[in-house]
């Protein structure tokens, strides 16, 4: 009887294990993945649309090799699997050519046929970086410089471009406005990072697709769309998501839902942040500490300037913000896909950090200096149509209305007035692109494009010990517009099986009016009625010559109209300067000369080489101005030099991008990347946007459930002369040379991060960042850099 129990327990181990079907997924998404060669000794299957595959009549400590074209090879044996839960999670090849983008041309293509240099970011690099941002996020990855004028901001750099000469798109909806400045902007941050399942960074001119602004690249930014069900039964995912950090007391929550049908599908996922005061490192320049800070009165004249107890903490930098986003989607046969989409983002005052640390007379010039809470609402309804017809294969049908409110609120020391500027934005949008293949060679995109902006804006001065508010200038002409309609078309044709060519045109109309209140201003002019043109194109050049080269050329123009801030806005751009409007400007262009080459070395190695060349004519830049015939003029009480934005001769950018990664296994590898640019203007001032010399370099593993990143993060110096005029005048944010003279120092940074998948439930994720605690401040930032900063995150997933 004991003899035919032990036999009985063997037979049923046996056949578990003869009987074990496995399911393939990817270790970035957790996906499913179709399409897996398993080898063994004497068969070959392949995983289903679900990613599983049967192992029957297969010996437990065979080995067996799964195979994908676009990730690393694993092996293993069947009985190893079954103690793995019979999961078999898969490495996505970092070093492979084909991957998958959406941005250039509207629709998905690989990057082997694109001409353009591409950065993606996926949704389980957020995760593995865990970023406190969006900013944070895009400044993780090569080709990206992030300057922040305060901790609650971000501003991308791409090419020497920032602020309204890149272009920010969600959902392939335009987040760029009327309003979107010159100066470092920091609107990224209404994006939830948590959110992202997929991030791509288009370098270089973006204006065939996408029109006005994108001059230096394009930002698009794709959230998590509702996953139906892949059987008949209803699904519901979800995730739950902690994080604490150190350096600024971080305490975020976030949580996502998922549920899923055959033909619908629904979406919920939102975040809570709370961030403390930012404390810098220990070693650094003493130029960065903040040794006292204002402590505002009630009254105004009982301001008090207050001791810091630790200089290393950047006293007003703390903020919170809100995230919502809820998605529905109807997909009722093979042709129609209808997706409904609701985003909403909300920021407490942020105080903006820059100012707070100017000085006046050897004492802090102001009281209080902050954003009013940032409020972003998108409503977006997009319908996919995918059936053969004589005009298109696929339609894309996408509209979107949004809403955007900002507000600036200073007071200088001992003064008993608070100036306020409110801003308040209704942007309406309409997208309609279709795509064409009419053979193997041929594919043709085109489409249009046409959106609204009002604007609403208003001033009010404001006696902190009571009484009634008193109007005041606004910030922009209250209930001006700005209209644009484009038609695009773009052409993709394969000249031979190892030879693209890529070539579009797009034509843009664009329209501002307003009218200046006389009752503040005196200006020689009334208001401003401005239309505007632009033709752009672009032409590329894909070759492979063996498939493990790549080989790109491309040239292409780009254009900005100028918007309703560069036109119209007067505003305090530093303390005793005041930029006044410009109804003369003109739509700035660019030029682009672009050459890539990529070798990758199958599951191996990957050397890429990017250089560029940009030609800026007519460029808005900065500059002393005059108003009928004078050079000042009394702004909010002060006597203020007059600038406006003005069109120069012309601005140059070039540089490159370097990047090299080497698998030393399918488990370890390392990751560098380098950028590099230089720029000035007609004459000769280097430009503002243009950082130093930076770059970072990984050493990663990753291992089924395990990820560990050690890198160094790092930045070249600009010497005075380096440094553009308008930041040679902001020497409180800078150090000070042999000379006295304002200079940003180069830096360095070692960082540790690790996650780890512990059950298909937990996971946790950590790591510690500025482990030598160094003091630094990005170039042309006003906040400093956090200093060491442990982080902690755990994760719950249902």
């Amino acid at each position: 009887m004991k003899f035919l129990f032990v036999y009985a327990i063997l037979l049923l181990f046996t056949f578990t294990l003869t009987g074990q079907t496995v399911q393939v997924i990817t270790t970035r998404t957790g996906k499913p993945l179709e399409g897996v060669l398993v080898i063994g000794e004497n068969f070959t299957f392949q995983t289903d649309i679900e990613g599983k595959v049967s192992l029957d009549n297969i010996k437990p400590d065979e080995k067996i090799l799964f195979q994908h074209s676009s990730f690393l090879k694993f092996s293993s044996t069947k009985e190893r699997i079954a103690d793995r839960g019979n999961i078999v999670m898969l490495i996505e090849d970092p070093v492979r050519l084909d991957e998958v983008v959406i941005s250039v041309n509207r629709w998905e293509q690989t990057k082997n046929e694109i001409p353009h240099k591409i950065h993606q970011i996926g949704a389980e690099e957020v995760l593995q970086n865990q970023p406190q941002t969006t900013a944070d996020m895009l400044g993780s990855k090569g080709g990206v410089f992030v300057q922040k004028s305060q901790m609650g901001g971000g501003s991308p750099m791409i090419r020497g471009f920032a602020a309204n000469r890149v272009l920010l798109v969600v959902d392939g909806i335009r987040m760029n406005n009327a309003i979107y400045r010159s100066g470092n902007l920091h609107n990224v941050i209404s994006l939830d990072a948590n959110s992202l399942e997929k991030t791509e960074v288009i370098f270089g001119p973006g204006s065939v697709i996408y029109g006005s602004d994108a001059l230096g690249g394009v930002m698009s930014f794709n959230t998590f769309s509702p996953r139906l069900s892949t059987s008949e039964k209803a699904e519901q995912k979800g995730k739950i998501m902690s994080r604490v950090s150190s350096a600024n007391m971080e305490k975020m929550i976030h949580g996502r839902l998922n549920f899923g049908r055959k033909k619908w599908a629904a979406l919920v996922s939102t975040t809570f942040s709370d961030f403390d005061n930012l404390r810098m490192g220990t070693h650094g320049p003493e130029e960065y500490l903040r040794p006292e800070y204002v402590q505002p009165g009630k009254m105004g004249t009982d301001d008090r300037i207050v001791r810091n107890r630790n200089p290393k903490v950047q006293v007003s930098t703390g903020y919170r913000q809100f995230n919502l986003m809820a998605k529905a989607r109807y997909r009722p046969n093979e042709y129609f896909d209808v997706t409904l989409g609701a985003h909403l983002s909300q920021t407490s005052d942020i105080p903006r950090y820059d100012r707070l640390v100017v000085y006046r007379n050897d004492a802090l010039r102001y009281a209080r200096w902050y954003y009013g809470p940032q409020q972003w609402s998108l409503v977006s309804a997009r319908i996919d149509y995918r059936r053969t017809h004589v005009l298109f294969d696929k339609l894309n049908i996408l509209a979107g209305f949004q809403q955007y409110a900002e507000s600036r609120h200073d007071r200088s020391l001992y003064a008993k007035e608070m100036f306020r500027r409110e801003e308040a934005l209704d942007i309406f949008s309409f997208n309609v692109d279709l795509g064409k293949t009419l053979n193997k060679r041929n594919d043709f995109f085109y489409g249009a494009e046409a959106f609204l902006n009002k604007v609403g804006s208003k001033g009010t001065a404001e006696n902190i010990s009571g009484g009634t508010p008193q109007k005041i200038a606004p910030r922009y002409p209250d209930g001006s517009d700005y209209k644009s309609w484009a038609g695009y078309f773009s052409w993709k044709y394969n000249l031979k099986d190892q030879l693209i060519l890529q070539a579009g045109m797009r034509y843009t109309y664009t329209e501002l009016n307003g009218q200046f209140d006389p009752a503040f201003y005196n200006f020689p002019f009334q208001g401003f009625d401005m239309k505007n043109s632009a033709l752009n194109g672009n032409a590329g050049l894909v070759w492979h010559p063996t498939p493990d080269w790549q080989i790109n050329l491309n040239a292409s123009t780009g254009f900005r109209s100028p918007n309703i801030d560069d036109v119209a806005k007067v505003f305090d751009s530093e303390p005793g300067n005041v930029v006044v409007p410009n109804p003369d400007l003109r739509p700035e262009y660019t030029r682009n000369l672009e050459a890539g080459i990529v070798r990758s070395y199958a599951g191996k190695a990957k050397v890429e080489l990017t250089v560029f060349f940009t030609h800026l004519k007519d460029a808005m830049v900065r500059r002393d101005f005059s108003l009928g015939g004078s050079d000042s003029i009394v702004y909010d009480g002060v006597l203020s030099k007059v600038e406006a934005l003005v069109n120069a001769e012309s601005a140059r950018v070039f540089g490159g991008n370097f990047s090299f990664e080497y698998l030393f296994s399918p488990a370890f590898r390392t990751r560098n990347d380098i950028s590099f640019a230089r720029g000035e203007d007609a004459d000769g001032y280097p430009l503002r946007h243009v950082p130093p010399v930076f770059g970072s370099s990984h050493f990663l593993f990753e291992k089924q459930r395990w990820f560990f990143d050690m890198y160094v993060d790092y930045s070249g110096k600009f010497d005075f002369e380096q440094l553009a005029p308008d930041e040679q005048e902001k020497p409180h944010l800078y150090a000070a040379d042999e000379n006295g003279k304002p200079w940003s120092p180069g830096w360095w940074t070692l960082n540790v991060k690790m996650n780890w998948r512990m059950s298909d439930v937990f996971s946790i994720a950590g790591g510690v960042e500025n482990i030598f605690d160094r003091r630094y401040r990005t170039y042309s930032s006003g906040v400093v850099a956090p200093g060491i900063n442990f982080f902690l995150s755990l994760g719950v997933h249902f």
